[in-house]
């Protein structure tokens, strides 16, 4: 009795700690891929791992362009009018020149870290972050409406959707480091000096494209600004 005991403890002990999910396959739908975004980060690694189709990475595009698309419905509602159209087509050239404009740097930086990441895996990684950070803002955005609906102050505004891109962002790219170290990188110096070089990418593009809360007319300003002092003056206004 007691060895079927120690026996059966063993056997626990060594089972491994996974959530005994099925592998994704190369073709899976648009749910099978969100649900393992919130719920499985091991077998998004494990396709990357793999090799992640074609199919699948246009359905990560789609899910993370759509989502941070409508999330900027939302942004354009502060001042509606022609910023319920203008501010979700903004987003989503931001969101996709920034990917663009800092894949290279990704490449690199993850192949310095000692992970062995082909191009394909470096952007299938970078699409299914932006995946999560764009699931993540349209968690929060009946938050944000709340203060849209409610609240005239453009800075106060910005600072809500500041804070709430800033959470998205951070879980977002927890799951990208992650993701680089799951594939063999080891020096996390390099990603988060990339993560640095995306988010101010980021900033500096909605800069470019403002004004993104606000009235809409001029629907783009040609002025070059910082970001930095882009949100100073915005502030002031606000005073």
């Amino acid at each position: 009795m007691n060895n079927d005991t120690n026996h059966m403890d063993k056997t626990i002990a060594e089972k491994p700690p996974t959530d005994n999910a099925p592998p994704l396959v190369k073709n899976a739908s648009m749910m099978q891929l969100i649900d393992a975004l919130l719920k499985s980060h091991e077998q998004m690694y494990q396709l990357f791992n793999t090799g992640s189709g074609i199919s699948n990475m246009i359905k990560l595009l789609f899910i993370a362009l759509f989502g941070f698309s409508l999330y900027g419905v939302l942004m354009g509602a502060f001042s509606m009018g022609i910023q319920w159209v203008v501010v979700p087509a903004k987003i989503f050239l931001i969101t996709l020149l920034s990917a663009l404009l800092c894949f290279p740097s990704l490449y690199i930086l993850s192949a310095l870290s000692g992970a062995t990441l082909s191009v394909k895996q470096a952007g299938a990684l970078l699409l299914t972050s932006l995946g999560l950070v764009a699931l993540l803002l349209l968690g929060f955005a009946p938050v944000a409406f709340v203060f849209t609906v409610s609240i005239a102050s453009l800075p106060f505004m910005g600072l809500v959707h500041l804070l709430i891109w800033g959470i998205s962002f951070f879980f977002g790219f927890h799951f990208f480091k992650k993701g680089v170290q799951f594939l063999g990188g080891k020096d996390v110096m390099m990603i988060k000096v990339w993560m640095m070089i995306f988010l101010l990418t980021f900033a500096q593009m909605s800069t470019v494209f403002r004004p993104i809360l606000g009235e809409g007319r001029p629907i783009f300003v040609t002025e070059k600004h910082f970001f930095l002092d882009h949100w100073r003056q915005t502030l002031e206004l606000g005073r």
